[in-house]
């Protein structure tokens, strides 16, 4: 006499037990993306206006409290992709914002899945050239350029369509800690502190080697010019910068001010 199959009876209950999370996550995200159009009709004044509705920062508090409160349960990298999608269908929900790099960045597979994890379901073009990728800058406020933060990319510090020039608004580790494997996101999208952020400084020469707080990290981005990250969110009226400023050989430029990664594969 057969014996029943016990096995397959608790699969099917664990299988029902699944498709009535599934439905509850689909009514939840519902939910939230209803949230995210009272959002956008709130701010409807400022994307009329060409606003850029991605937020760097908005975006890094959602991601490292999730990760918080999933409290290892479930993978960073599953977080991380679930949720930059939501934030990104949210986003265009908003404005028709676009992602425009480099042949070499689409090419490169570490480049390539960094800024598809970035992007998400934001439109990817890629520019025939890396001036006509910062180019399109001037453009509008609704586009974000990826390129590799070797590349000399500082002209775009002196671009500035309607008055506000673009600025580093992210770092995409692209699989590695070394700033020359890094991507820069440029941009005109909002910046504010998050409580973990990077300083990013364009000098012309190193900063001093007892400079304080330590550099993160240093590149070499063409000669005698530097890239300098240090931590924190701040402004060339605070310390320690402002005891640089009377250094004119420095030439001091903050590049951009943006959250720290949340985690960084090293190679």
């Amino acid at each position: 006499m057969e014996k029943p199959d016990i096995q397959t009876s608790e699969l099917n209950d664990i299988r029902q037990e699944i498709d009535s999370i599934d439905e509850q996550i689909v009514e939840l995200l519902c939910a939230r993306f209803a949230a995210s159009e009272k959002v956008r009709l709130a701010k409807t004044s400022v994307l009329l206006t060409g606003g850029m509705p991605y937020r760097p920062g908005r975006e890094a508090v959602i991601l490292r409290r999730l990760v918080e409160v999933a409290a290892g349960r479930v993978p960073l990298a599953v977080i991380e992709r679930v949720w930059r999608t939501v934030i990104s269908a949210s986003v265009l929900a908003q404005a028709d914002v676009r992602i425009v790099t480099i042949a070499e960045v689409m090419s490169d597979l570490r480049y390539r899945q960094a800024t598809d994890l970035f992007a998400s379901l934001v439109p990817i073009e890629k520019a025939g050239s890396l001036k006509a990728a910062l180019g399109a800058l001037t453009e509008g406020e609704q586009v974000l350029v990826v390129v590799p933060m070797k590349l000399d990319w500082r002209g775009v510090l002196e671009q500035t369509p309607d008055g506000k020039p673009a600025r580093v608004v992210a770092v995409l580790p692209a699989g590695s800690d070394k700033p020359g494997r890094s991507l820069a996101v440029l941009g005109h999208a909002p910046s504010e502190p998050t409580g973990e952020d990077e300083t990013l400084l364009v000098t012309t020469g190193k900063l001093p080697r007892d400079f304080v707080p330590k550099p993160i990290w240093h590149l070499k981005l063409a000669d005698d010019v530097y890239l300098t990250s240090i931590p924190g969110y701040l402004e060339m009226s605070e310390q320690p910068l402002v005891s640089l400023r009377g250094n004119s050989g420095l030439g001091l430029k903050i590049a951009g001010r943006y959250p720290s990664a949340m985690e960084v594969n090293k190679e």
